[in-house]
């Protein structure tokens, strides 16, 4: 009993800490033993695995290459024969009639009895490649082509063959392309372009007959990390692991790879081999393994029994952080009656909490206040200015008129000015949407048949809340700055709908737009955490936004001059059970 008391007060002092620091070095050093013994060995397997696959690896490219160089040579013989080019030329830029026509008038002014031009040519050259199995010539500009098949049986086999429209030159794992561009050899301008493709079998022959069976898995990777070619079994999970780039690397450690760029036409060539298929050669680590694995549980369970109960007050100290630092200010380290160095960072930081709580609370009301002002003076902003612009469309409509829709005119006004006078903090999206087609309907009375509006919302929208007057601003600075009088079809679309856990509200215009340079300015000043206090319209809207609600929601536009203009209203989705009305309806 004495023992295991003495036991437990050394557990909370350095003693403690010093045996753990000796236990675990004892540990390390037979860890490190175990692994320098092991390995030495390992690594000489690994290296021959991986000097084989590099070999293997390099003569794909040699052969890749070869394609290449042959493709190459090819073009590069046909700027040496000028006629070749020019037959080409005329080809590429004609349809196939043209081009029927133009052969048979330049054989017949031949002297020769034996035609010899590009057809011809592109058919005895590449016909020496036994892989080749099509070649297609083609501008890309005009849409001409010419097709080439040199093994009708591959050809029909393969997926080409079944859409007989499918373009030529997509993906497909039958084959691989390699293309070279065609140029006008004086003006150098671009003709067109020379795709070839090859089969795999002369990589398959090179792999299936290289000595020893391979081990893993080859591929050819494009630039694009699209699989052109695998041989073996595809290992999805470490054909993610790779890029585009030449490397040599253990990923996991479960796969082997290997990888080299072909620089003359982009393709990698890559080789995985799965380290399930080396570890047969490493039966003999297994003893070595369990005899120091053995030695190491015993090491570790006997300071385990006393260090338990000091490592949970540890975890109980880090979670107690943690919780704090998911904004948990109200949490309190238990300390009991321990007096060790524990209990000392407990107590210190419960008083941290404490002092931290105070200076929040205060923070937090001074600042509640300043943003309470804030929203009431903007507020405050939209109402004169909106009664002074419909005032003067009603001046102006007067005078046009001789007062014959005023009448008309001031009752829309009338709803206007009650909808304005509400004090209610937040409104539904159902009153706003009338407040605004109210507003609309008064400016037809001013210029009638010259503008549509149109809304698209679900009945259900209508039901959430939203700060007053975030629609109709915007709706009027269409109306003053996009409004085209001289048309007839302007329009005004509002869509309100879900969008990633935020309610979205759209405003479409076919406007006269905003320039791009503008628009720049406009979001650049949107974004900013403060906004003048003087701003009107769209600068308010998204000011009160982001005062009430926070920085993700707000205001931004997109605009395209002449054509259209969206303002994107971002809200949080808050429905009300009931309508908000105000609870001091003027009359």
């Amino acid at each position: 009993m004495k023992a295991l008391n003495l036991l437990r007060k050394l557990s909370s002092r350095m003693f403690y800490r010093v045996f753990f620091t000796y236990s675990t070095i004892i540990f390390l050093t037979m860890a490190f033993l175990f692994v320098f013994l092991s390995d030495h060995y390992s690594e000489f397997i690994i290296q021959r695995e991986v000097d084989k696959q590099a070999t293997a690896i390099n003569q794909i490219k040699s052969e890749i290459e070869k394609k290449h160089t042959f493709v190459q040579q090819g073009v590069y013989q046909l700027y040496r024969e000028k006629h070749l080019i020019e037959d080409l030329a005329f080809a590429l830029q004609h349809d196939y009639q043209q081009y029927m026509g133009y052969r048979l008038d330049k054989y017949s002014r031949s002297s020769s009895f034996v035609p010899y031009n590009f057809d011809i040519y592109v058919k005895n050259y590449f016909s020496r490649d036994s892989d080749i199995v099509a070649l297609q010539v083609r501008n890309e500009t005009l849409g001409t082509q010419y097709h080439y098949l040199y093994n009708y049986g591959l050809w029909k086999e393969s997926d080409f063959y079944d859409e007989e429209e499918r373009d030529l030159y997509g993906k497909d794992n039958d084959f691989f392309t390699l293309e070279e561009q065609i140029n006008d050899p004086i003006s150098l301008e671009r003709l067109g372009t020379l795709t070839v493709y090859f089969t795999f079998h002369h990589i398959d022959r090179l792999l299936t007959y290289n000595g020893d069976p391979m081990k893993g898995s080859y591929y050819i990777i494009d630039e694009e990390l699209n699989v052109v070619y695998s041989y073996g079994d595809v290992l999805d999970e470490a054909l993610k692991e790779i890029d585009y780039r030449a490397t040599q690397q253990l990923v996991n450690n479960r796969y082997l790879i290997q990888s080299s760029i072909e620089p003359s036409t982009g393709f990698m060539v890559a080789s995985i081999v799965p380290r399930s298929e080396l570890s047969q050669l490493f039966h003999y680590k297994i003893t070595m393994f369990l005899l120091i694995l053995l030695l190491t549980v015993v090491s570790i369970a006997l300071p385990y029994v006393s260090l338990r109960g000091y490592l949970t007050r540890v975890n109980d100290l880090v979670q107690t952080m943690k919780e704090v630092q998911s904004g948990q200010l109200s949490v309190r380290i238990e300390t009991g009656n321990v007096d060790d160095d524990l209990a000392m960072i407990s107590n210190t930081f419960n008083e941290t909490l404490d002092e931290l709580e105070d200076y929040i609370e205060k923070v937090y009301f001074s600042k509640l206040k300043q943003t309470e002002a804030e929203l009431a003076n903007l507020q405050s902003q939209i109402n004169p200015h909106f009664l002074y612009n419909t005032l003067e469309a009603i001046r102006m409509k007067s005078l046009s008129e001789g007062g014959r829709t005023t009448a008309k005119m001031i009752v829309q006004l009338s709803y206007l000015f009650r909808y304005s006078l509400k004090s209610a903090d937040l409104v539904t999206i159902g009153d706003e949407l009338q407040h605004v087609e109210q507003y609309v309907e008064l400016f037809n009375i001013r210029f009638p048949n010259q503008l549509t509006f149109q809304v698209a919302v679900e009945e259900k929208h209508k039901h959430y809340v939203v700060p007053p007057f975030i629609l109709q601003p915007l709706i009027e600075n269409f109306l003053i700055h996009g409004f085209k009088r001289e048309r007839d079809d302007n329009q005004i679309n509002i869509i309100i709908q879900e969008h990633r856990q935020t309610l979205q509200i759209q405003i479409m215009d076919n406007g006269k737009g905003i320039p791009r340079k503008k628009v720049e300015e406009i979001n650049e000043r949107l974004s900013m955490t403060e906004n003048s206090s003087h701003s009107i319209g769209l600068f308010n809207v998204n000011q009160r936004l982001r005062l009430r609600y926070g920085e993700r929601f707000g205001v931004s536009v997109q605009s395209e001059p002449d054509v259209c203009t969206i303002v994107t209203i971002r809200t949080p989705m808050i429905i009300s059970e009931v309508d908000v009305h105000d609870t001091s309806d003027a009359s």
